[in-house]
Formats: C-alpha cells, sequence, structure tokens
C-alpha cells in the first residue's frame, strides 16, 4: 500500500500541543496567530489566516470574493471532494476540466474552451505536492478577468 502522506511528529511538537491544551485558549488566541505569521513568513506571503482545515479555507477564499449562486468555478475532477464541496457549499456551480497525464494536474490546454460568462474563478489544485501550472493559468485568469484560487493544501510551500 503507497502511504497518502508522511508526517514526523517528535518531543516538541507533542509538548506545544499538551502546552496548547493546557492553555486558556485552545481554538483562538496567540499561538493560532504565530502559526499564520510563520506560515505567511515560509511562503513569501504578506499575511495567513489559520482556519480549521484547507475545506474552511476554500469556503472562506470562495465566500470572500462574493462567488455564489449563478456563478461557476472551474476545477479539476482529480481532488479530494473539499474542493467541489467548496465551492458547492457557496452555491456555485463545478466546472470540471480534464487533467494533464504526467502531473495529474488540471490542464491549462483546455481551460479556455470551458469558460462561461458565469465563470468567476479557477481553482486549481497542487495535486500529490505538484504544483499546478501556474504561470499559464494566470495568464489565461488575466485575460478573462477571472480570480485564481489556489489549493496549495498538498504543497504549502
Amino acid at each position: 500500500m503507497k502511504p497518502y502522506g508522511r508526517q514526523l511528529v517528535d518531543d516538541d511538537d507533542v509538548e506545544s500541543v499538551v502546552s496548547v491544551l493546557r492553555s486558556e485558549y485552545i481554538t483562538q488566541g496567540q499561538k493560532v496567530e504565530e502559526f499564520g505569521a510563520a506560515i505567511a513568513q515560509y511562503c513569501g506571503a504578506d499575511y495567513a489566516i489559520a482556519v480549521s482545515s484547507g475545506t474552511a479555507a476554500l469556503e472562506l477564499a470562495i465566500k470572500s470574493l462574493e462567488i455564489g449562486p449563478g456563478d461557476e468555478v472551474i476545477t479539476t475532477p482529480i481532488t479530494f471532494c473539499a474542493t467541489a464541496n467548496a465551492v458547492m457549499n457557496n452555491g456555485s456551480d463545478i466546472r470540471l476540466v480534464d487533467i494533464e497525464e504526467s502531473t495529474l494536474n488540471i490542464n491549462p490546454e483546455l481551460l479556455e474552451a470551458a469558460i462561461t460568462e458565469h465563470t468567476k474563478a479557477i481553482l486549481p489544485v497542487d495535486f500529490r505536492g505538484h504544483p499546478a501550472s501556474l504561470p499559464e493559468i494566470s495568464r489565461i485568469a488575466t485575460k478573462y478577468g477571472l480570480y485564481i484560487i489556489q489549493d496549495a493544501s498538498h504543497s504549502l510551500g
């Protein structure tokens, strides 16, 4: 069996979790702010907002862009169900674009044919740590005035 992922949890990690569990705040507070700042620095971003899951992050991004009923979001069929669920939970429609066989990521050569007057965003997924073709996706998004919501859950940093 091929493992989905591997993690390294050492004694310092365990102690950090225990420290938070014994603190006044479990789901908010200074540690959450520190985590967001550390992620932003690691990724070279101006800021980051820590949320409970990748699903919550996608839903928040879609909602913050005011994408909703009647709008479409283009994404890939090869991803965790949270990607599509985040779109549907905001009342939007999903348009699936096939993948590149070599990367298993959305195929940018097929994007333009999927864009309609209702398309508001492209949601590429960095599948299994392999980044989607963002330069090409960005060129297409700019051409059509679309948002890009990158699902980088598999490739953070």
